[in-house]
């Protein structure tokens, strides 16, 4: 049974013939400036240019006299794009494709404007493969690296991670190369940078042999899933799961290498989903018990998955439907605790709130800012709808995420001043450092950063 069928069965028809054109409204765009994919941050009045060449990218780092910043799919909630004065945001989407590969070592240089969906399938036809992928697929591969964007996996780590080697423009336009033969000791500096060392134009990967996964999507009591998370992160490449507000239940969902053949997979409904639970909030948000009666109903009919295909085409979904999020990266030994503390606030005060919460785990890595430098952490996703007021993951949410040590994601909502960043991360002051050195007019930092790293204006 399908999920409108569901709702129509429970009497909620009213609705349930209008996700549709619930869905296309949260998807609708503002028409001037540069804003972020869920347009939480105001739009820019900086230009936005889009170089063609290195020799455009350099010529337009010499001639712009406020800050330079790249952009890749604007799919970050945190201020780092944004240029203020006479600054210029740079659109990197010329410095695409895959550039040349080795498979003696499965490494590729790819051009760092290049989009992770469209990187992927070329990356297929050589035999090569992303080892994994986060929950989307639509960022640039500067973004997602530049961020630390990561997927689930207990040994995992983060795509930030997997960088043998990059080449950047730095602000005196020249190009600066960090690899196992130049600047090696620099690496991990630049592998999540927030683009202030330097405009990214292609990146070194690690990939692994083209693969398939198993997919299996299912739904269980919330109470056994945190009993069973440790062993199901141990028992499986990929595990994550998302609790469902208010219902006591959450998704599983699970990926294992396998050599079998590859399956049909029934078309993405996770957008009609979400707008199925919003709409259950919108006319039973203030009853809580029989909002959690109709979910649960819900959830025992919906359908789940048990499929086999390419990797790359498992791992990420569509997410159509804008939100905004705030994730942190926790010790594992509190992490779940967290999420109880965070599911039981969010349960007895905020009502509004429907999306899902996310729980991935991702493996340590050496990376100077990487929110997993030194040892692995469990992530916590907490999200609202666009449209809804999100204040309170600042006043209630972070501060819980705090208290546990946790380090924010830097693509999405936190209030990290350059203090609390300086304690969270060993190798801060040397990384300010040498951002000092290669930029040291502040060429490629707007206001964000500035109060970051210290920097006056």
């Amino acid at each position: 049974m399908q999920r409108r069928q569901i709702l129509k069965a429970l009497g909620l028809s009213a609705f349930a013939s209008s996700l549709s054109g619930a869905s296309s409204q949260a998807s609708s765009t503002a028409a001037s400036g540069w804003q972020n994919w869920s347009k939480s941050l105001p739009a820019s009045k900086a230009p936005v240019e889009s170089p063609q060449t290195t020799a455009d990218l350099i010529r337009l780092i010499q001639t712009t006299q406020g800050a330079v910043r790249p952009v890749g799919s604007g799919h970050s909630w945190t201020p780092l794009v944004p240029a203020d004065g006479d600054g210029k945001i740079v659109r990197l989407d010329a410095f695409n494709g895959v550039r040349s590969v080795d498979k003696s070592t499965q490494t590729a240089w790819l051009g760092a404007g290049a989009r992770l969906k469209d990187l992927s399938p070329a990356l297929a036809e050589q035999g090569l493969a992303f080892r994994n992928l986060g929950d989307i697929d639509v960022q640039s591969l500067a973004g997602a690296t530049s961020t630390a964007t990561h997927g689930t996996g207990q040994n995992l780590p983060c795509l930030a991670a997997e960088i043998k080697g990059l080449k950047l423009i730095t602000a005196a336009g020249e190009e600066m190369e960090f690899s196992a033969s130049s600047n090696a000791d620099l690496l991990p500096a630049a592998q999540v940078a927030l683009g202030t060392l330097g405009v990214l134009t292609e990146i070194q990967m690690q990939l692994v042999p083209r693969h398939k996964l198993h997919r299996r999507v299912q739904f269980l009591p919330y109470a056994q899933v945190l009993e069973e998370a440790p062993s199901l992160w141990q028992k499986h490449r990929n595990f994550e799961f998302f609790y469902i507000p208010f219902s006591g239940t959450a998704m599983v969902i699970t990926h294992d290498e396998t050599e079998a053949p590859a399956s049909p997979r029934a078309s993405d409904e996770s957008d009609d989903g979400v707008m199925q639970l919003k709409a259950l909030r919108d006319y039973l948000g203030w009853f809580p018990f029989l909002r959690k009666r109709l979910l649960g109903a819900a959830i025992a009919n919906a359908p789940e998955e048990n499929i086999i295909g390419e990797s790359w085409q498992l791992l990420a979904s569509a997410r159509n439907v804008h939100f905004n999020e705030m994730e942190y990266h926790l010790p594992p030994d509190v992490a779940l605790d967290v999420l109880q503390e965070v599911r039981h606030w969010i349960e007895r005060e905020r009502a509004d709130v429907f999306f899902p919460f996310e729980c991935r785990m991702t493996a340590g890595d050496s990376a100077w800012l990487s929110p997993f430098n030194a040892g692995p952490r469990i992530s916590v996703a907490v999200h609202t709808h666009a449209p809804d007021a999100y204040d309170f993951l600042f006043s209630k949410i972070e501060p819980i995420f705090q208290r546990a040590g946790g380090r924010p994601h830097w693509g999405k909502l936190n209030s990290l001043t350059g203090a609390q960043a300086r304690a969270l991360y060993p190798k801060f002051d040397d990384f300010a450092r040498l951002r000092q050195q290669l930029d040291p007019e502040h060429r490629f930092l707007n206001p964000y950063l500035r109060e970051l790293f210290g920097v006056s204006a």
